[in-house]
C-alpha cells in the first residue's frame, strides 16, 4: 500500500509495560524501526535465531497465547484463505500473530476506535524479517502495544512461566501513556537535560520521531489479516 505523504520514522519503540514481578527474558523480537504515516504505522520486526518462524514451530507457546487472549481468534483474517483467525493461528507467522496480539491490545484499551485493520509481509533479502503494518488512530497507542504484545509472545515462547502477563494491568498501562504522553515527554525532556547538565530554559517538547525519512520498502509474502 503505497504511501503518499511524508512519514516519521522512529529508531525505538516504548519500552514494554510488563507486569512487576516479571524476569527479563531473552529477546525473540526485535523491532528494529517504525515508520509512522498519516494513516498507518509499520514497524519492521526481526525474529531471533532460534525462536520459532511459525506459530506450528511452538504450539505450546503459540497455545499460552490464546489461553491468555481467548478473543483473538475471532479477529478477522482476510488475507488467509479462512475469515477469522482461529483457522490459521496454529500455523502462522509468528510476526503475523504480533500483528493480532497487537490489534486486540489496542481494542481492549477503547481509545482506537476501528483498529481491526492490519496486514503483515515478509521482507524480500532480509532472513526472518517482516513489515508489520496497521492502523494508526495514534503513533504512542499503537507503538505501545506494539511493544507490549513483543513482550506477551516473549513470555509464551519463553516456556509462559508464572507470573503470567496481566492483561487488564498492560492495557490500563497503555491508556495511561496514551493519555499523558504530552506530560510523560515533557518529564522525560527536562530529566534528560538536567543528566546532561544542560543549562537553565524552556524544555523543548521530545521529539518521538524523525523527520523527512522514507518508508519502509515493501517485501514480497504479503498476508493481510
Amino acid at each position: 500500500m503505497a504511501v503518499t505523504e511524508p512519514v516519521r520514522v522512529a529508531r525505538a519503540t516504548p519500552a514494554p509495560l510488563t507486569p512487576k514481578g516479571s524476569t527479563e527474558m531473552a529477546q525473540l523480537i526485535d523491532i528494529r524501526r517504525v515508520a509512522v504515516a498519516p494513516q498507518h504505522f509499520t514497524a519492521r520486526v526481526t525474529i531471533a535465531n532460534g525462536g520459532p518462524l511459525t506459530t506450528d514451530e511452538d504450539l505450546v507457546g503459540t497455545t499460552h497465547v490464546y489461553n491468555l487472549l481467548p478473543d483473538i481468534v475471532e479477529h478477522a483474517c482476510l488475507g488467509d484463505a479462512s475469515e477469522t483467525f482461529r483457522d490459521v493461528m496454529g500455523a502462522t507467522e509468528v510476526a503475523h500473530l504480533l500483528e493480532h496480539v497487537t490489534i486486540e491490545l489496542m481494542a481492549r484499551t477503547g481509545l482506537g476506535g476501528d483498529v481491526s485493520c492490519g496486514r503483515t509481509w515478509e521482507v524480500a533479502g532480509e532472513p526472518r524479517t517482516y513489515d508489520v503494518q496497521l492502523a494508526c488512530p495514534d503513533d504512542v497507542l499503537v507503538s505501545s502495544a506494539l511493544s507490549s504484545a513483543a513482550w506477551i509472545l516473549q513470555w509464551a515462547y519463553s516456556g509462559g512461566a508464572d507470573p503470567k502477563p496481566d492483561v487488564d494491568a498492560i492495557v490500563a498501562g497503555i491508556r495511561d501513556l496514551v493519555q499523558n504522553a504530552e506530560q510523560i515527554a515533557e518529564r522525560e525532556a527536562a530529566r534528560d537535560a538536567a543528566e546532561q547538565g544542560a543549562p537553565d530554559g524552556p524544555d523543548e517538547p521530545a521529539a518521538s520521531a524523525e523527520d523527512a525519512a522514507t518508508p519502509a520498502q515493501t517485501g514480497e509474502g504479503e498476508l493481510e489479516a
